[in-house]
């Protein structure tokens, strides 16, 4: 009877371990499967080829390797979130893309922005339909990062800053375009008649927000609250003291 016993555990232990033998044995990958659950670009052939360059068909795929294959996809600028998975001799991965959310021109190309800060393209021109920001400092806004482009931290502050400081101003119609310069930001109001030159400190938001409400409104022309306790303005660029 215990003879019986031990033979039965015995042949459990080995179909247990013969199982586990054939489940975590490495297949031969056939196919690859791709698809896009959520799409915010056109970045299916650059995810796709960053996929064949680390797996191939015909190449052994254990657990180990869909494991990798995951951690390296997410960390691609264009995947938000994926899910790899290995189903016989077919590999299968689902992609949630990066959102863009940021356009920023500079050195005629457009760069789109991700929510991770990465770059996910460049385009040349300005794309329709979009709103865009401009750079024209002498250094990129961009950093290396893991190989791939990324937005600055100081600039993505900038930006962020700007952007709420110009909500604040309250202005009326047609948003205003944004340029940033090494020295500060240029706004254009008005289908580029006025332009309006302001530095990063809080005093020359003010002067301007001051000076609108004081001249009730802008005429078209050339405004710049660069400079402390100065307005510099008009076409000509006929230096105003703001105490007269």
């Amino acid at each position: 009877m215990k003879r019986a016993l031990l033979l039965a555990v015995a042949v459990l232990i080995a179909v247990g371990l013969a199982t586990y033998a054939v489940l975590t044995a490495p297949s031969k990958l056939k196919s690859i499967e791709i698809s896009i659950v959520e799409r915010h670009g056109n970045w299916k052939g650059r995810i796709s080829e960053f996929l064949l360059s680390m797996v191939q068909p015909g190449q052994n795929i254990t657990p180990e390797t869909v494991e990798e294959l995951k951690e390296t996809l997410n960390s691609l600028p264009w995947v938000r979130h994926s899910e790899v998975s290995a189903s016989g001799d077919v590999l299968k991965v689902r992609v949630w893309e990066t959102r863009p959310s940021l356009y920023i021109f500079y050195n005629g190309n457009t760069y789109v922005i991700g929510e991770n800060d990465f770059v996910l393209d460049r385009v040349p021109g300005i794309p329709k339909g979009v709103t865009v920001l401009y750079y024209s400092g002498k250094t990129p806004p961009f950093t290396v990062e893991n190989g791939f482009l990324k937005l600055k931290k100081t600039v993505k502050m900038e930006i962020k800053l700007t952007e709420d400081k110009v909500k604040q101003l309250q202005l009326k119609g047609k948003p205003p375009e944004i340029l940033f310069t090494d020295t500060g930001v240029k706004l254009i109001l008005g289908d580029n008649k006025v332009l309006v030159y302001l530095s990063p400190e809080a005093n020359s938001w003010h002067n301007f927000q001051h000076f609108r409400e004081m001249a009730e409104g802008l005429n078209p022309g050339i405004y710049d609250f660069r400079f402390h306790d100065m307005l510099v303005r008009g076409r000509q660029q006929k230096c105003l003291n703001r105490k007269s």
